[in-house]
């Protein structure tokens, strides 16, 4: 197997299958919380829309899976994720909130997408599709997989515009992030990794015209906190 790395991203999974006990504290420590602040933001912008069906990809712990079945608006959620390790962490915890009747995590990868034509309502990934292997091609099958008017919500880091801001956020990003990430993981090199991706990913305007390429007919976009990251909104 080849080095995992920004321009091999084939076997991430099994980076965060190594790091999948200290995932959730770490975000919550590095992100200060307001991870979990652009999550519930992702459901105002659903904005009471009702959905039967909803998967949630790059799934990881399931927190993102976890907010959309805790809405009375959403029927069922599936979560998707190559990393068995963390699937097992999300499972738990949906089974500790009472949910396993509504929301499932299991399985499967988030470029080719194994699910039947015009199966969901809503497709989500946070935090995720910038470590699948070709980004491009599970949007062609998000929209495959999507209902006529069905809704990708997509929330991926970027680049703040702000000289200042984008100055003390790639110092953070390249120096204070990764020593504590490394460190308290145990894994010599998996938050330098993560952090060597959002660099390398596009974002903004360029981000959102790849879902146009791709057979969306529009795309919203929501950046968040500075610029640091950004919901897209594209709908078939």
């Amino acid at each position: 197997m080849s080095e995992i790395g920004p321009k091999n991203k084939t076997y991430s999974y099994k980076l965060f299958d190594q790091i999948a006990e200290t995932y959730d504290f770490l975000n919550i420590l590095l992100s200060l919380g307001i991870d979990r602040l652009w999550r519930k933001k992702i459901i105002r912008l659903l904005n009471k829309t009702k959905v039967d069906n909803a998967l949630d990809m790059a799934t990881g712990t399931g927190d993102m899976a976890i907010l959309l079945a805790q809405s009375d608006h959403i029927k069922k959620v599936e979560g998707i994720d190559l990393s068995q390790e963390m699937i097992s962490i999300g499972n738990e915890k949906i089974k500790k909130q009472s949910l396993s009747d509504k929301c499932e995590l299991k399985i499967g990868d988030g470029v080719s997408i194994p699910f039947e034509d015009q199966s969901q309502d809503l497709i989500t990934v946070t935090f995720g599709i910038r470590n699948f292997p070709d980004f491009q091609e599970s949007m062609k099958n998000m929209h495959r997989v999507l209902r006529p008017g069905g809704k990708a919500i997509i929330m991926e880091f970027s680049l703040p515009e702000n000289y200042l801001i984008r100055k003390f956020y790639l110092f953070y990003f390249r120096h204070v992030l990764p020593f504590i990430g490394n460190l308290i993981s145990g894994h010599k090199n998996a938050y330098t990794y993560l952090n060597q991706t959002v660099e390398d990913f596009p974002y903004g305007q360029e981000f959102a015209d790849h879902f146009l390429e791709n057979g969306f007919k529009k795309v919203n976009m929501h950046p968040l906190t500075f610029g640091i990251a950004c919901i897209y909104v594209a709908t078939k």
